[in-house]
């Protein structure tokens, strides 16, 4: 356990890797891969290290003087911000969120970026880790599945953002945990609240809502690129899961 520590940004971290725990005034945090870590500034705290289930985080912080502009943008957060016995939160991520992320991560290990771009993608994504409202309850792991369990749904996460256009199957997802298929799917959703195939259609239309905002290229051209097989199936599954046309995004 770290010495008591303090910062003065608000701040959201993302577990890449393993788990810690995070102490702030009466609340004990189980911090791990898959959840976002919302803290306020000005609030003093503990960090827990467990020596065989090393973590690696991600940390966004934003300035204090741009925090209140980020306030008036977060109503669904309000329950946060408002509350002074609240000083740090737990946020389940999504597969748009982690995707998100991991496009932003991959970007920052590039010898050369676009540092606009970047900010933009953060900005995005602090706004959509705060934008659904007050967090719903997310599974308590044990000590086992976090040591033998979580490290293969963390491998399988980044293989999925890392190669989501291709034809991915069930069999290739489970082989990298040396699981059985129907094994792999029932943790798979377990530890994560969805399917591998609803996981990989949510990070295909991550990045799809990406290109439509970022590019001019045509809606085909974008459904193709991010792995669907047809503008049918993708026209159905973006409606379905957002709501709206994929081109509705443009107007």
């Amino acid at each position: 356990m770290s010495k008591t520590e303090s910062q003065e940004t608000f701040s959201i971290a993302y577990v890449r890797k393993g788990n810690f725990e995070f102490k702030v005034f009466r609340n004990d945090l189980d911090a791990h891969h898959g959840l976002f870590l919302v803290c306020k500034p000005g609030y003093e705290h503990r960090v827990g290290h467990v020596h065989d289930l090393p973590d690696e985080c991600t940390i966004f912080s934003l300035p204090a003087e741009n925090l209140e502009s980020f306030k008036g943008q977060t109503n669904e957060f309000s329950w946060f911000f408002n509350n002074p016995d609240i000083q740090s939160v737990l946020i389940k991520a999504t597969p748009q969120t982690e995707h998100l992320h991991h496009i932003i991560f991959c970007e920052l290990a590039k010898s050369r970026h676009d540092s606009l771009f970047i900010e933009q993608l953060v900005a995005n994504l602090l706004l959509m880790v705060v934008s659904a409202g007050a967090p719903q309850a997310h599974p308590i792991l044990s000590y086992k599945q976090k040591k033998f369990y979580l490290p293969i749904i963390e491998s399988v996460k980044y293989y999925i953002n890392d190669r989501f256009t291709d034809n991915i199957s069930l069999t290739e997802l489970a082989g990298i945990g040396h699981l059985s298929p129907f094994h792999f799917s029932r943790l798979f959703k377990q530890l994560t609240g969805v399917t591998p195939y609803t996981y990989l259609l949510k990070v295909r239309l991550a990045q799809a809502t990406l290109l439509i905002r970022n590019t001019h290229l045509p809606i085909t051209d974008i459904a193709f690129s991010c792995g669907f097989n047809s503008l049918e199936h993708f026209s159905a599954s973006y409606k379905n899961i957002y709501g709206k046309a994929p081109s509705q995004l443009r107007f």
